[in-house]
């Protein structure tokens, strides 16, 4: 038996779906029952002889096929137990330069700074946390920096070096910052953690509903259609699942690209106002649209059983309809973080087989805020 390359765990998760989960290489994978068979004849074979024989014998396949799915099979599982190169690099001589700009924000009592070395870096954090800031104090609770060397951002939390990650992928950066300031707001540790979603995600106070879908498929247009009309943005772009199965809030504001602004302006009050940002290297136009409620009077954290795939199509009617999970794990998966513990594995994809998944296609966007709203109801 080929232990070495078996996943950890493997169950079923949905209509003739497996998840497999391989430790090593900390990676989800999602395939048919079929080939899970496959794969566990392939796992048990002594041999590849042992494997033709038994597929000849129990699904009657000739042996120059089995061969060759003998041979992809273990390309396969090599591939999935391959640990990921990352792109972080690691530097211990880095030194802080002194800022160019120091920012100071507030969320609910607790103190935060932030030190920028350009307009540029401070483009790619401030505009979604604008709303929170305050005037210079003294002391803070934690201080951020941010500085660029290179072809390099670097981000250090309390002088400790947290990440550094090429310009290319300035994402990446975001997505720390976000998770080490979770970390501070609801004091929380990294290992606390059980999962990170590049998702949108809106609350009625008592559960939680995500939205995801592909970039510039309308979940950040939804979410800020959704709290114009009553509903709580939880968060926006990034989703932090605790090892308690709640998400948590991160109180960004909802970051809206160009071809939304005039959607938006029907519905949020002096949305035109607005000051524009340039954002990335590929010169996105975005307008932050800050929460309505203020963030201590609303809930830190709720559960959520409901995940909805939203797209955006002008020509197409509206629809709203239940879909398969392997549907959605499609999007879900690739662009998540998931903890390596064992423990929030097994965790997470219990998680998964509860919830109840939809798929949004909307051009009418009434349509859109009153068929979301019944999902609460269900």
């Amino acid at each position: 038996m080929k232990t070495g390359l078996a996943p950890k765990h493997s169950h079923i998760i949905g209509k003739e779906t497996v998840i497999l989960w391989f430790q090593t290489s900390n990676r989800y994978v999602i395939i048919s029952e079929s080939l899970y068979t496959l794969i566990t004849v392939f796992l048990n074979a002594d041999s590849p002889f042992s494997f033709t024989k038994t597929l000849k014998e129990t699904l009657d396949i000739d042996t120059v096929k089995s061969e060759s799915i003998y041979n992809e099979i273990g390309v396969f599982l090599d591939d999935a137990n391959k640990v990921s190169i990352t792109s972080e690099v690691v530097d211990h001589t880095l030194k802080i330069p002194s800022p160019k700009i120091e920012r100071f924000y507030d969320f609910e009592g607790k103190t935060a700074k932030i030190n920028f070395e350009s307009n540029t870096l401070q483009d790619l954090i401030h505009p979604q946390i604008a709303h929170h800031s305050k005037n210079r104090v003294s002391n803070s609770e934690v201080e951020f920096d941010i500085f660029k060397t290179d072809d390099d951002l670097h981000l250090f939390k309390n002088k400790n070096h947290i990440g550094s990650y090429k310009t290319s992928t300035f994402h990446l950066l975001q997505g720390k910052f976000a998770l080490e300031l979770t970390n501070f707001i609801h004091d929380k540790l990294i290992e606390d953690w059980v999962a990170t979603f590049h998702a949108s995600t809106v609350t009625n106070n008592n559960e939680a509903i995500m939205i995801i879908g592909d970039s510039g498929n309308g979940k950040s247009t939804l979410s800020a259609l959704l709290m114009a009309n009553g509903l709580d943005v939880l968060t926006d772009d990034f989703t932090p699942l605790h090892q308690d199965m709640s998400l948590y809030r991160y109180p960004a504001a909802i970051s809206v690209k160009k071809g939304a602004f005039k959607i938006l302006e029907t519905y949020i009050n002096n949305f035109e106002t607005l000051k524009t940002y340039t954002n990335g290297p590929k010169k996105v136009n975005l307008k932050y649209v800050a929460p309505t409620s203020e963030f201590e009077n609303r809930k830190p954290f709720v559960p959520c059983n409901t995940i909805v795939y939203v797209k955006f199509n002008g020509s197409k009617t509206s629809t709203l309809q239940e879909i398969p999970i392997e549907n959605i794990l499609e999007t879900l998966i690739p662009e998540s973080w998931v903890s390596p513990n064992e423990h929030h594995a097994l965790q997470f994809i219990n998680w998964l087989k509860e919830l109840k998944c939809y798929e949004l296609n909307y051009s009418d966007n009434d349509f859109a805020i009153s068929k979301f709203k019944t999902l609460f109801d269900q």
